[in-house]
């Protein structure tokens, strides 16, 4: 099959590299290069640099996806169906280019986490299970009608980094299955409940800020969830400091008359701090403009006094 790809992130890769095993790739489609650094260099984007590694000939980089020369480059390849994983939100005039359509891998059992951010919401949620589907792009987001699902637990210690790295795997799995049953003819695709759907908004670097009301399983899963970014933080003694892995601990007793975020025991290996329901026992940490390091290292270093409120 004569596919276009296109994509931007990490994620696309492994599918981008099935492709190219199995079908014939007649273009990518990525983001225009962004600078980076204090220097301000251009750098292209993951799927910009793989293609290119490659050696494929055609790798578009629209900074306007309705650009009439873009849109006519795109009809021109005469492509039997568009793949996109983790890319823009595409105009009609592109989606409906191929004549088998345009196919989107995202990264949650959907209608479930429809958005930016499924892997790290999922996780942020606790969830114990989650996916991929393979579905057909349509005028909203995410709402089209569902190709293919594949399922798949998630630990109860994973951190999105590695959540996003089963599911890369996993999404180039089910194109592959995908694409096999629209080259076979044997795709029932179906139509999204609804009512089950879920939303899964881009991070912001305001969420990373620890609420020590919170339940320490909540905080918990905050901190799995928002790696690498936004991070979870707080301030001890006036200082930002980012909680880089902690565990919850006595999850099941609340203790009304300790103020959440109060250190209970700051000593050894770890600082145990009062939540709002159990107790969250902080192991490794990074201080502001130095490296990560474990609870012991900061100790011997920083003085946090038992009943002391982190803010």
């Amino acid at each position: 099959m004569k596919i276009v790809f296109m994509g931007s992130a990490e994620f696309g890769l492994p599918a981008l590299e099935m492709l190219l095993e199995r079908h014939e790739a007649a273009a990518v489609v990525s983001t225009p290069a962004k600078p980076k650094g204090r220097g301000l260099k251009l750098f292209d984007s993951p799927v910009t640099e793989f293609a290119k590694s490659r050696g494929i000939d055609k790798v578009l980089t629209p900074e306007n996806l309705l650009d009439p020369e873009f849109i006519n480059q795109l009809t021109s390849l005469c492509a039997d169906l568009f793949v996109v994983v983790a890319f823009r939100i595409l105009p009609r005039d592109v989606y409906s280019i191929p004549r088998y359509g345009t196919v989107n891998i995202h990264a949650s059992l959907l209608p479930r986490y429809r958005g930016a951010a499924p892997i790290h919401r999922a996780i942020e949620a606790g969830e114990s299970e989650t996916g991929v589907t393979v579905f057909r792009i349509d005028e909203g987001v995410d709402t089209g009608e569902i190709i293919l699902q594949k399922k798949i637990s998630i630990h109860n210690n994973e951190t999105t980094p590695e959540l996003y790295e089963r599911l890369s795997t996993m999404g180039a799995d089910a194109l592959r299955e995908a694409i096999d049953g629209l080259t076979n003819g044997n795709v029932s695709a179906s139509m999204q409940n609804q009512s089950e759907a879920t939303r899964a908004p881009k991070l912001s670097r305001q969420e990373g800020h620890i609420d020590w009301k919170l339940p320490s399983t909540v905080i918990f899963n905050k901190i799995r969830a928002f790696k690498p970014f936004p991070g979870t933080y707080c301030f001890i003694n006036g200082k930002r400091v980012n909680i880089e892995w902690a565990g919850p601990v006595n999850v099941d007793t609340a203790d009304v008359n300790t103020l959440p975020g109060t250190v209970l025991t700051a000593r050894g290996d770890y600082m145990d701090v009062q939540c709002g329901h159990g107790i969250l026992r902080i192991t490794k940490v990074k201080p502001e403009g130095r490296p990560s390091m474990d609870v012991r290292a900061f100790l011997l270093g920083h003085s946090i006094a038992q009943g002391s409120v982190l803010e």
